[in-house]
């Protein structure tokens, strides 16, 4: 019984009739193009399928539906090498399986009027030199283990608030130019061998106590 109707069903539906042929394309008009295919001009739109954008010169391949009009399916030569694919809405490309891979030689560039976005399990950027301009960073995460070899950051501002800071160097320089300031409830110095403070004046103050200790004392 589903033999007949599916049968039925088929003797309902009259196949369109259609032809192709190529032509070169002459000129855009408005949001389709003007085919020139022997001695006729034909206005085509871009089909769904297409996504290079036609340029004229191209060699496109065109089919007709006397209902519908006239559809390019694709374009078959370009004098130069230049592609453009061109598409309208969103584009969403899936895969249920395997990897997305977009590899170019010369370089590969993302441009939006708006946002970028990239959601994944894990992100990995590797590179030789990079260079990074941003107007307003704001960063949101769990733990950050950076290993640099040598790093340089120069800023008009720089502001942190942390709760704690553990720092672990071989050496460490610092160069002021104009003054360094130092707020705490306790500070505790200590050093193995030598701890030197020079200065065209050196002040010491304290509401309370005062106290020196050690073998020897020189004052003066």
């Amino acid at each position: 019984m589903r033999n007949n109707v599916a049968r039925k069903v088929a003797g309902k539906i009259e196949p369109e009739a259609a032809y192709q042929e190529a032509g070169r394309v002459v000129r855009a008009a408005g949001g389709a193009f003007v085919v020139a295919s022997g001695a006729t001009e034909i206005e085509a739109r871009r089909a769904v399928s297409c996504m290079v954008e036609p340029m004229a010169g191209d060699v496109v391949l065109v089919s007709a539906l006397p209902e519908r009009g006239a559809y390019i399916l694709a374009v078959l030569e370009r004098q130069g090498s230049d592609v453009s694919v061109v598409l309208e809405g969103d584009l969403h490309v899936k895969l249920p399986s395997g990897r997305f891979v977009v590899g170019a030689a010369e370089g590969v560039t993302f441009a939006s009027g708006k946002e970028v976005a990239v959601v994944a399990g894990e992100v990995k950027v590797n590179a030789r030199r990079g260079s990074v301009l941003v107007e307003s960073l704001s960063y949101l995460g769990t733990a950050v283990q950076a290993e640099i070899e040598k790093a340089k950051i120069k800023a008009a501002a720089f502001d942190a608030s942390v709760e704690r800071v553990v720092q672990r160097a071989k050496r460490v320089y610092r160069f002021v130019e104009e003054i360094e300031q130092l707020r705490a409830e306790r500070v505790d110095y200590v050093a193995k061998k030598n701890i030197s403070l020079r200065g065209e004046n050196t002040l010491v103050t304290a509401e309370e106590l005062v106290k020196l200790d050690g073998a020897q004392i020189h004052l003066g």
